[in-house]
This record gives structure tokens, C-alpha cells and sequence, in this order.
């Protein structure tokens, strides 16, 4: 795994489980996206997107489903392997590198979302915690270079889930805005039964009523 940039520890009554997300990284042969994340030290998993930003977002939405997030942990118990986690700070979250929680800092990823106004430019920045509140997570958004605000939870991946629910809300569109919406498929145009049209003849051959 390349950088860790976002990670959360969750807790199943007794178990905890440690969640790391490392930098999307594009692929030189398709030109797609893939971001590689882990759950407690198991064997690591790709998702994949048309670019950084929804690639992180499939990441982030595969981890937050508790299906796969504990199914993916109860492997560990199985084939009995375990990574050591990689890039973790103290106190189990992903280093944002700001010197002040409120700044902005390094951005996740950027989308020109398309809204009925017409598209706007939306920059998610890297979750950190709060220094003020030890149990709060921060993950700064901008909208077009004039609103800026966080989003807030208890880790880093309810930060950034909160961020992309707050632009959603702002700006009116849906909750998957991270993800680029493909064109519907052109329909083919359907064949025209056999004698259906009408050819009408040169305007001197016409036919006039009197």
C-alpha cells in the first residue's frame, strides 16, 4: 500500500478493527483509477474509478458497508495472515500534515459537479482530528472557491462521508456526486416498416384541386 490518506478504527462490541485507505493511483495501461484500502491488517483489496476521486469514493463507500467491512475482518481468522498497518499516526487516523487543523491543507480530489446552475468546481481536503474536540474528526470542503467548511465525525471516514453529504446538500445534487455520471446510451434509431413513407413527387407533378 502507497500513502495511507484516510483510515478509522471500528468497534464490534468487544473487537476493534483498523481501516486504512492509501492514495489512489492511476494506472498507466487503462489510464483508469484504482485506490487500495485494508481492514485490521488483512489482505489488501482495489476498487477502482474513471479518476482519483471516485476511485477514493468506491473505497469509502465499500468500507462503510458493514457487510464487507466485517466480512473482510473474519478473514484474518481464516487464512491466519496479517499485515502490520502502515502510515497510522497515534490514535488510529490517517496524518493530514497541517499545521492547523482549520486550514485546508492537501486536497483528496476535486469534480466539477454539475448542478442546475451549471457546474461547480467542489475540493475535498484530507480528514484530521479536531485539536479541540478529541473525539471529532474534521475533513475541510470548498465549493467554487467561496464556501468553505467541514465536514465532522468520529473518524476519518464519517468526516469525509459528512463532507460529501454536506456538498450534496449545498449544492442540491446527489449524495454520489464523487462518482461521474455516464451519458445515458443512445437509443438506435428503429427501422421504418417497409412502404410507411410517403415520397411526395416533384412540385410540377402534384396534383392540384380546383
Amino acid at each position: 500500500m502507497g500513502e495511507i490518506i484516510v483510515a478509522s478504527t471500528v468497534r464490534d462490541g468487544e473487537r476493534e478493527f483498523g481501516i486504512e485507505i492509501s492514495e489512489p493511483e492511476q494506472d498507466a495501461a487503462t489510464r483508469g483509477w484504482q485506490c487500495t484500502y485494508r481492514v485490521d491488517g488483512t489482505r489488501t483489496r482495489r476498487v477502482r474509478g474513471p479518476d482519483r476521486l471516485a476511485a477514493l469514493y468506491a473505497a469509502l463507500i465499500d468500507v462503510d458497508s458493514p457487510a464487507v467491512l466485517f466480512a473482510l475482518a473474519q478473514r484474518r481468522g481464516e487464512d491466519g495472515r496479517r499485515e502490520s498497518p502502515v502510515g497510522r499516526r497515534p490514535g488510529g487516523d490517517s496524518a493530514a500534515h497541517v499545521p492547523n487543523a482549520r486550514e485546508f491543507g492537501p486536497p483528496l480530489g476535486a469534480r466539477a459537479v454539475e448542478t442546475a446552475h451549471g457546474p461547480v468546481v467542489v475540493v475535498l481536503g484530507r480528514p484530521r482530528r479536531d485539536p479541540n474536540r478529541t473525539h471529532t474528526c474534521l475533513c475541510p470542503f470548498r465549493i467554487a472557491d467561496r464556501t468553505e467548511a467541514f465536514g465532522h465525525g468520529f473518524d476519518d471516514v464519517r468526516a469525509v462521508l459528512s463532507a460529501i453529504r454536506s456538498v450534496s446538500a449545498i449544492l442540491d445534487v446527489p449524495r454520489d456526486w464523487p462518482s461521474p455520471v455516464e451519458p445515458p446510451p443512445r437509443s438506435a434509431a428503429r427501422p421504418e416498416p417497409r412502404g410507411s413513407r410517403h415520397v411526395l413527387p416533384p412540385s410540377d407533378e402534384r396534383i392540384t384541386l380546383p
